[in-house]
């Protein structure tokens, strides 16, 4: 890219992250509401007032409504403007690391996909199907580009079908065990889904890594919460550590790859 266009592109790149970060609050608060993420349009969720375009800038109407209603005064919540510039820098980062090629818009789409599943299940313990199923199914097509040009796809397509079937498979079978073993559930079937979103997106390989980062990231965040004292029946949503390992995946997985063939190693 000449020189002279990268601050527009940096700056184009923000702004779509800002856009599309407000976006994702429409689609955090209301697909586990089932409710449709296109009607009614934006309106604040305490009076229903419908919001003007004015009303709506990404990061500048709340900062500018202090956090608030114009029309109710009713507080809104801090997790609104934070989406918006976490999908902001997400995009910043990817274009950083991947630079401005094909690739780039792919690991977009993923890397907010992760981010609005990964909030949904902090907040209720569930990965819709509407984000994870068309996910699947998306991340097989932008990988049977491969077909006709390498330059958009992030793996092969066989590696892409394999990471699908063997992510969804692989956490359905460990579940099963568990439940068969402990008679109770140890995890959603939104996991299997989401395990085998990643692997259709980054194909089998790049999915084992990605379980374990969540696995390891998983099992220390409990390790903690154990040590504060919320118990053996605590609960805790296993799908923001399979989103965690999917996005390193997806920006290094040479460094990933290095690192886990060094920890292996004999010796």
């Amino acid at each position: 890219m000449p020189t002279i266009l990268e601050p527009l592109a940096w700056t184009l790149v923000a702004i779509i992250g800002l856009l599309v970060g407000s976006f994702l609050n429409v689609v955090i608060h209301r697909l586990p509401r089932q409710e449709s993420i296109a009607f009614p349009g934006s309106h604040c969720p305490s009076c229903g007032h419908a919001l003007r375009p004015w009303d709506n800038i990404p990061l500048l109407s709340w900062l500018l409504l202090r956090g608030h209603c114009r029309y109710c005064q009713a507080r809104i919540s801090w997790r609104y403007p934070l989406v918006e510039l976490a999908a902001a820098l997400l995009a910043l980062l990817a274009a950083a690391v991947l630079g401005w090629r094909g690739q780039l818009l792919p690991a977009l789409i993923l890397l907010w996909a992760l981010l609005a599943l990964t909030l949904i299940d902090l907040e209720t313990h569930l990965l819709p199907d509407r984000i994870t199923k068309p996910g699947m199914l998306l991340g097989l097509l932008v990988n049977a580009t491969a077909f006709f040009s390498p330059d958009f796809a992030l793996t092969r397509p066989l590696d892409a079908l394999l990471g699908l079937l063997l992510g969804y498979g692989l956490l359905r079978g460990l579940a099963e065990i568990y439940l068969r073993l402990s008679g109770r559930e140890g995890m959603g079937h939104g996991d299997f889904k989401l395990l085998g979103m990643i692997g259709a997106w980054l194909g089998w390989q790049d999915m084992f890594l990605a379980l374990f980062i969540a696995a390891l990231s998983g099992g220390l965040v409990a390790i903690v919460f154990l040590g504060i004292g919320k118990g053996r029946d605590y609960a805790i949503p296993f799908g923001p550590y399979l989103a965690l390992g999917g996005a390193i995946l997806l920006l290094w997985p040479q460094a990933v790859i290095e690192q886990f063939l060094h920890l292996a190693a004999p010796g």
